[in-house]
């Protein structure tokens, strides 16, 4: 997903840092992802300031949010990031759409009181396509061109759209994404109200068999739970038990680098980990928005030292590299991409569980 946006030139301190905040509460871009694709756009209108929003809830759940203050400035930017961060907590309860915005909106007034707002949010659990979702003030839920009632499936290849500042959506939202998302957003955007703010998801297939998504936050305290689920999934995918908690030790490795030292903003990230077993292979890609780094590019380690005279982590990515039979690195659209393919023989799964 790119996070776009269209401001004006900033002239004045105020404009600069209305300008500042818009950049930081653009969302993190998304990857390439062989389930989905997303992509939004923001404008800046006269006296006025919109947002949109997407991330992962638990559960693997996908969350979509826009919004559109109506203040212009640092003014309106503050409350935007304010209404930003209430929608991320209310949203994070996984409760009804309806209690969602009941209690946005009720902590917003207590804090800004007479301030009026357009906003619109959903679920979407991409395994069945089921979403839900609702909104206030000037907003649109579509699928497509088609207005929505709030719940529903979205189909594969159709467009689940949300929009502020508008609410209805021109005809290019019922155009399939020929040619990707980011094309088909922008030109939505173009011809939407100015200010008007819009993000929309599409699923590009249906689940394959052996094929599983996680994703966790850029918090050590994270990384062990994510390790167990993906062994357990091994396990549930017949891989032999060594091949297994070796990949779980590699990852660990690959997470906690990341995590330690991808991140020099200090701020709230996500990291994608695919899995994908077919028989006799194990493919794991791993994706992340921090700094660039190639582990690839790190200098074996000199095994014939002290243990404390090793540079650290270089025993970690040294295990990595040994572990795979297949190892590549990439820079993709703003994210370091690791992928990491292990070979295996099918029969051991049997041996390896007493069978």
């Amino acid at each position: 997903m790119t996070a776009s946006s269209v401001t004006p030139h900033a002239r004045t301190p105020d404009e600069r840092l209305a300008a500042e905040i818009a950049r930081l509460l653009r969302p993190q871009r998304f990857p390439s992802r062989r389930d989905l694709e997303l992509a939004g756009v923001a404008g800046e209108g006269a006296g006025a300031y919109a947002f949109y929003d997407a991330f992962w809830l638990p559960g693997r759940i996908l969350a979509l949010g826009a919004a559109q203050i109506r203040r212009g400035g640092t003014t309106g930017a503050l409350r935007a990031s304010a209404l930003h961060r209430l929608l991320r907590a209310a949203l994070a309860l996984q409760v009804e759409p309806v209690e969602t915005l009941a209690l946005a909106e009720s902590a917003y007034a207590a804090e800004f009181p007479g301030d009026d707002f357009d906003l619109a949010f959903a679920t979407l659990d991409p395994a069945t396509g089921r979403f839900a979702g609702t909104g206030r003030g000037h907003y649109c839920l579509s699928v497509g061109a088609q207005a929505s009632k709030g719940e529903g499936l979205l189909p594969e290849g159709s467009v689940l759209w949300l929009a502020v500042g508008a609410r209805t959506l021109k005809a290019v939202a019922a155009e399939a994404p020929e040619f990707g998302m980011d094309d088909l957003a922008a030109r939505l955007g173009e011809a939407s109200p100015p200010g008007a703010a819009l993000v929309g998801v599409t699923l590009r297939s249906l689940k394959r068999k052996g094929a599983h998504d996680f994703a966790i936050p850029n918090d050590l305290a994270a990384i062990a739970g994510l390790v167990s689920d993906i062994e357990a999934t091994l396990s549930r995918e017949e891989v032999p038990e060594m091949v297994g908690a070796a990949l779980g030790l590699a990852l660990d490795e690959l997470l906690t680098n990341t995590v330690s030292y991808g991140y020099p903003d200090s701020g709230w990230h996500e990291i994608l980990v695919d899995l994908e077993v077919t028989p006799g292979c194990v493919d794991l890609t791993v994706r992340d928005d921090g700094r660039a780094f190639d582990p690839l590019q790190s200098p074996e380690p000199d095994l014939s030292g002290e243990i404390e005279d090793r540079e650290v982590g270089g025993l970690g990515i040294h295990f990595v590299r040994t572990l795979a039979d297949e190892l590549s690195y990439a820079r993709e659209r703003g994210w370091n991409v690791l992928r990491l393919r292990k070979r295996f023989a099918p029969e051991a799964a049997l041996d390896s569980s007493g069978g």
